[in-house]
């Protein structure tokens, strides 16, 4: 079972306050309140399910937000709106706190909210903390990467089931600076913007694409190649995963990467043991059964057979390696076991032994037992690693084997210690962190745009990958994106790519939605069908590359509203493939 845990569905229930107050001064420390005429302090309101919250007055002139619990439900939180019309790189929550017989948790908490219908671009909460009991004030803090693309901040005192709680002196900062004289920014959004002007900064930091001629195409990506070639990183994304240009342009990038600049190592987002699997068996079993077997559906098709072709003919030539960065918890025992040499070594048998029986009871529908079982399949692993050290047997093969394996499960040690967990990008950054630290690779991502971003997308989750790789390697970190306006794409109606090992779920295609208002991709269309733009070029340009506008970003299932973001996309990328009109993928297997 594959553990997503997403604290933000605490948040159900919203209720936005209906009285606005000056932007310049903000109450946060709850006194501006009438207790003959107010319930609750002026600028405060509910979320959650407790009735009961209020301002108490703590000594003369001064007062606190009050939560009190009741029978209605498993939280209440006294909450404050913030308008985000700040800009910085961290944000900061500090604040008293007071409780009384608090049975499950009582914190601090922060949320970010964007421009876009979906879930918070940022949360958190110390509701982990499990904070209980009895005590007298204290303060606390907490703190998030502060998204570019904000919109809303809300800052809230939260008490889970039972219990009283107080709260008081709630202090916000961005990069240290206290929000109550920080001065206010305007956001640059797109619908906004002097169209004259971006049209002409984007037709003098583009070069052209000629499609559909292949020559034409690795012609017309000279300069990139050139501009990227000395690169350590260079991540090349998609706005889907089922466009099939984006796979033809993709494959052309990295064999020219290959063959001129010396990359030796693509990585795929999809699941590291079984693409090792798949390494292993390239030469004796035909590909087509390999793809069947250890791709995600969405990547069943020619485009990326073509891809598998040309690796499978070239890889020893050039050196050259494939594997994944994500999850996998089907092959992982298989691909250890053959790798790892256990003759005449008993204990070290003995580890596999367990670790195998392990595996196969971690399927449990009691989440109880399966987080118990998951937690000794880490620590089975780790007593491998330490057997094959003692014995000097630990190659660097079985090294990566065994730190892939150790992420895969990580989260629920997380989760047993009471740490936060780690997401699904940032433990991919991590993968791909761990292959970069040999001098000698020079690495090719291929993975969604939302992965690869220069910065954090949405729900201080997505994008963290790219954050993450971003900030560890610099300039040695490059990013492509690709997007598109119309034509059609492929999807599967399974979302949860990697919650059976049966990927067979049948590639499906549609039409992009119509548009409505003005995308990123209206604005690109109007520079022509098919071009490049180096990003670095065009915000030296428009003298900004802070201007904010939706885009689409749909992952393996059918587009809906959820899947429009307001990005900042001139500093999401390095540079951006734009392609007007484009097609669904083909599939292998119908």
């Amino acid at each position: 079972m594959r553990l997503t845990i997403n604290p933000a569905i605490f948040l159900v229930f919203i209720i936005l306050p209906l009285t606005v107050f000056p932007q310049d001064k903000y109450n946060l420390d709850f006194d501006n309140f009438n207790p003959k005429e107010q319930k609750i302090p002026t600028g405060w309101f509910k979320w959650g399910f407790f009735e009961n919250l209020s301002g108490e007055k703590i000594s003369d002139g001064n007062y606190a937000g009050k939560v009190v619990s009741d029978g209605n439900g498993k939280f209440g939180c006294i909450t404050y709106w913030i308008p985000a019309n700040y800009v910085g790189d961290t944000i900061k929550l500090s604040g008293r706190i007071k409780y009384e017989n608090v049975k499950d948790y009582v914190g601090l908490l922060m949320r970010i909210d964007g421009y876009s219908k979906k879930k918070s671009l940022a949360f958190k909460s110390m509701q982990s903390l499990k904070i209980r009991g009895t005590n007298d004030w204290k303060e606390y803090s907490i703190q998030l990467p502060y998204p570019k693309n904000a919109k809303a901040i809300y800052v809230g005192g939260i008490l889970g089931k039972k219990g009283v709680a107080w709260f008081d002196d709630f202090k916000v900062t961005i990069d240290g600076k206290d929000i109550q004289t920080l001065k206010e920014t305007e956001r640059l959004t797109l619908e906004k913007y002097d169209s004259g002007k971006l049209k002409s900064a984007l037709s003098k930091s583009s070069s052209q694409l000629d499609l559909p001629n292949e020559q034409n195409i690795r012609n017309n990506l000279d300069s990139l190649i050139e501009k990227v070639g000395d690169k350590k990183i260079v991540a090349i994304g998609e706005n889907t995963h089922g466009t099939s240009e984006f796979y033809q342009i993709r494959e052309i990038i990295t064999k020219r990467l290959v063959e001129e600049k010396g990359f030796n190592l693509v990585v795929l987002e999809s699941p590291y043991d079984d693409i090792e699997i798949l390494n292993r068996d390239l030469n004796t079993r035909p590909l087509d059964s390999l793809i069947r077997k250890h791709l995600f559906s969405i990547y069943q098709t020619q485009e990326m057979k073509s891809f598998l072709q040309w690796y499978k003919d070239n890889r020893s030539v050039h050196n050259i390696e494939f594997k994944g960065c994500d999850d996998s918890y089907w092959t992982f025992y298989e691909l250890l076991k053959d790798r790892v040499n256990s003759t005449n070594d008993d204990k070290l048998n003995k580890l596999l032994k367990n670790l195998e029986t392990n595996i196969q009871k971690s399927s449990n529908d009691n989440l109880k037992k399966e987080f118990k079982i998951n937690n000794s399949i880490y620590n089975d692993i780790l007593s491998i690693e330490n057997h094959l050290k003692s014995t000097n047997s630990l190659t660097k093969q079985i090294e990566e084997i065994l730190f892939n394996g150790k992420n895969t499960y990580v989260n629920y040690v997380s989760i047993k210690n009471k740490k936060p967990i780690q997401s699904r990008d940032e433990i991919m950054a991590d993968r791909i962190s761990f292959l970069a630290k040999e001098s000698d690779k020079k690495i090719i991502v291929w993975a969604h745009n939302a992965h690869i971003s220069n910065e954090i997308i949405t729900d201080n989750e997505i994008g963290i990958m790219g954050r993450d790789l971003k900030k560890e390697f610099g300039k040695d970190y490059y990013t492509i994106g690709f997007t598109t306006l119309n034509g059609n794409y492929s999807f599967m109606d399974e979302k949860f790519i990697n919650g059976d090992h049966n990927y067979t779920e049948k590639l499906k295609t549609a039409s992009f939605q119509p548009i409505e208002g003005l995308f990123w991709e209206n604005a690109l269309s109007e520079n022509g069908n098919s071009f490049i733009v180096d990003m670095s070029t065009l915000t030296n340009e428009l003298d900004t590359d802070k201007i904010i506008g939706p885009t689409k970003l749909i992952g393996y299932s059918k587009e809906s509203e959820e899947d429009i973001y307001f990005l900042p996309l001139i500093k999401d990328f390095d540079c951006l493939i734009f392609i007007k009109e484009t097609n669904a993928t083909t599939p292998i297997f119908e």
